[in-house]
């Protein structure tokens, strides 16, 4: 019930908005990238998946963490204004159901754009290299580790949204996180581990390196690390409060 309540909240703040509309920018981006120069694209060798996703995925990757900070922000913005927070902590409900909440959206909103975007590569695949076969389970392993290296950036947004009653400081502090993680260099495993890194890490790279189990642990357990810090945080904010 609170899952479907949170849901309705959401869906006047803007939310499902940008969520849609960034998820059909970013899938996009792929079809006109290589619609306008397709000779470049068809003349490399290798996997088309591949060549796709090198040519396209760092943009991607930038508009899926740009809406989930703006979601984040959104978010809590509507639970501290006008004081709704303090008005909420009368109430018989848990703080911590309602970030739970929170992350089960952000997570379902992460879903939809990589389905979007991977439906959008998929396309160019099938037009511009038809004579390659769709891989299904290809696809959706590119798709499955793309996931789970975004969803640490995703809730670590939402904790940062929930530590700042004003949606502009949280707002300029995923900005900063972002711009600046997003110039370090990609070939160090430590740095390309991290929140706001990681989303721009590709499968096949990973692959190569024989990352892949490393980068899909490491990022749930910073996912589990960030959710249960995040209830370590409201106790302390209750006990000040």
């Amino acid at each position: 019930m609170s899952l479907f309540l949170e849901w309705k909240k959401q869906k006047r703040t803007g939310y499902v908005t940008a969520y849609a509309g960034c998820g059909l920018l970013a899938a996009a981006f792929p079809l006109i990238n290589t619609g306008a120069r397709p000779e470049t694209f068809l003349s490399l060798p290798g996997n088309p998946l591949d060549i796709l996703m090198n040519a396209n995925w760092q943009m991607i990757a930038m508009l899926n963490i740009l809406v989930s900070i703006l979601g984040a922000c959104l978010m809590y913005h509507t639970e501290y204004a006008e004081k709704g927070w303090e008005k909420m902590s009368t109430l018989p409900v848990h703080t911590g159901k309602l970030f739970l909440g929170k992350c089960i959206l952000a997570t379902l909103g992460l879903a939809v754009l990589l389905f979007l975007e991977f439906s959008s590569l998929t396309i160019c695949q099938h037009h511009w290299f038809p004579k390659t076969p769709i891989a299904i389970k290809e696809l959706l392993s590119f798709a499955g580790f793309q996931f789970m290296t975004t969803l640490p950036t995703v809730i670590l947004m939402l904790v940062i949204a929930s530590a700042c009653e004003s949606m502009w400081v949280s707002l300029g502090i995923g900005v900063i996180l972002l711009f600046t993680f997003s110039i370090f260099p990609q070939e160090n495993l430590v740095l390309s581990l991290l929140p706001f890194s990681s989303p721009f890490q590709l499968f096949s790279l990973a692959q190569e390196q024989g990352w892949t189990s490393l980068f899909i642990w490491i990022c749930l357990g910073e996912a589990v690390i960030f959710i249960l810090g995040e209830g370590v945080y409201q106790k302390i904010r209750r006990s000040f409060s």
